[in-house]
């Protein structure tokens, strides 16, 4: 019995100190419902296996990440990888939860960090070039475009050359109203995923100061993108929100979908989350994309939005955690976030392969998404900017509603914003 208790001790010892168990462990929160994570659990349990390190997902609404994520970095449990949106990323980093990534990027020789589009690390850097997260999928609109509808009215299909104001005229070509009952039964034009600071930026002109300071919304390059704006944002031409109900849609988007909307400007993302039939497969409407139009200045922008990877300073495995957030990024996870979810992949191989450009699926001008990324910008990296940002757009919704003149607004944003940015109103 003695000898037999002793062999026991022996294996047990040696098992405690074999490699699978002392295996690194990683908490990594994310938004991602079931069927999108089911996707990518098998490449995640692959990296598990190639790599020793144990990787424990944790789903958490996009609605409450950012909160969760502030008070577990406060209270010191945090988990070692997060899900960052664009939409709140920067005001987190400035809260200096994030590990700076570019010393390890710097020594790094394993990922090809030429093959990611710029903009992709771009979006995820403070203005002093610290870069809190890695990149996951990029965000960028260009411009759908309903066949039927140009072909019942026997108009060509827009291309590369649409300006501002010919996406116009075509939008108010397009706006029907077929029964004269002063309602459209089409309409042209939905702005329900882009937004006025797409068209300042193509027209040459700015949201703040370089210094980040002050609004620059009282430039005559600003001034004629909002007015520009104001024009494609009417019912005359554009389908509002709320008006989708009207045709028993819930949204513009699937509006859209039922022949309603000849021009939408909204993400790659969009064809296969509100176009394609789930259970059968089928595409719901015939249609393909191009850029967003060119301004007056002969320039293009669009909004550069996605999901990155951020690690948290308190995390005890920086360099696991590390190579988790450079899997997710590798060319085999990429494939499966441009083919399976729909998104746009960060990697210019992927994004120009068979997973994102599908033969023979639409939009045929898939790789314009591609082309787009040269001219996606950000939002400014300064502080408060979401409070920034919902004064403007406040001021320019009432601009747009013809509750205000643009030189109020511009008045209003001017005594406004320059407080909440930390400067004096002028």
């Amino acid at each position: 019995m003695k000898r037999a208790a002793w062999l026991w001790v022996w294996t047990l010892a040696l098992f405690l100190a074999s490699p699978a168990t002392a295996q690194t462990t990683i908490t990594f929160w994310h938004w991602n419902n079931p069927e999108r994570q089911q996707q990518l659990d098998p490449l995640i349990r692959q990296f598990e296996a190639e790599t020793g390190i144990r990787v424990e997902s944790l789903m958490v609404p996009w609605a409450e990440l950012k909160e969760r994520i502030i008070l577990a970095a406060a209270s010191g449990v945090a988990p070692d990888v997060v899900a960052i949106s664009s939409e709140w990323g920067t005001e987190l980093s400035l809260l200096g939860i994030f590990t700076d990534l570019n010393p390890m990027i710097e020594r790094d020789t394993t990922f090809d960090y030429d093959d990611v589009f710029p903009a992709a690390f771009e979006m995820w850097q403070t203005r002093e070039g610290v870069q809190y997260a890695f990149p996951f999928d990029f965000d960028i609109n260009a411009v759908f475009y309903a066949k039927a509808l140009f072909n019942e009215a026997g108009m060509a299909y827009p291309d590369d050359t649409m300006t501002w104001s010919s996406m116009y005229e075509t939008a108010k070509r397009l706006t029907v109203d077929a029964d004269g009952d002063g309602l459209p039964d089409q309409y042209g034009f939905a702005n329900g995923h882009t937004h006025w600071a797409t068209f300042v930026w193509a027209n040459g002109a700015d949201l703040l100061t370089e210094d980040g300071m002050r609004p620059a919304l009282g430039t005559p390059a600003a001034r004629e993108a909002l007015e520009y704006w104001k024009a494609i944002s009417q019912p005359d031409v554009n389908m509002s929100w709320g008006e989708a109900a009207r045709f028993g849609y819930p949204h513009p988007p699937a509006a859209f979908a039922g022949g309603k909307i000849a021009l939408y400007p909204i993400g790659a993302w969009a064809p296969s989350a509100f176009w394609k039939d789930s259970a059968s497969g089928r595409w719901l409407i015939d249609f393909d994309a191009t850029h967003i139009p060119l301004s007056p200045q002969g320039e293009r922008a669009t909004y550069a939005g996605g999901q990155g990877m951020g690690i948290l300073k308190t995390s005890a495995h920086q360099e696991s955690a590390f190579a988790f957030v450079k899997f997710l990024a590798s060319e085999e996870v990429q494939t499966v976030s441009g083919r399976d979810l729909g998104q746009f992949p960060i990697r210019r191989s992927v994004a120009l392969s068979d997973a994102f450009i599908v033969p023979g699926e639409p939009p045929a001008n898939k790789v314009v998404f591609v082309e787009a990324a040269a001219y996606a910008r950000t939002y400014p990296k300064v502080a408060k900017w979401a409070e920034v940002f919902s004064v403007m757009n406040t001021q320019v919704a009432d601009f747009v509603a013809n509750r205000r003149s643009l030189s109020e607004v511009i008045e209003n944003v001017n005594a406004i914003v320059p407080t909440l940015l930390g400067s004096p109103a002028e």
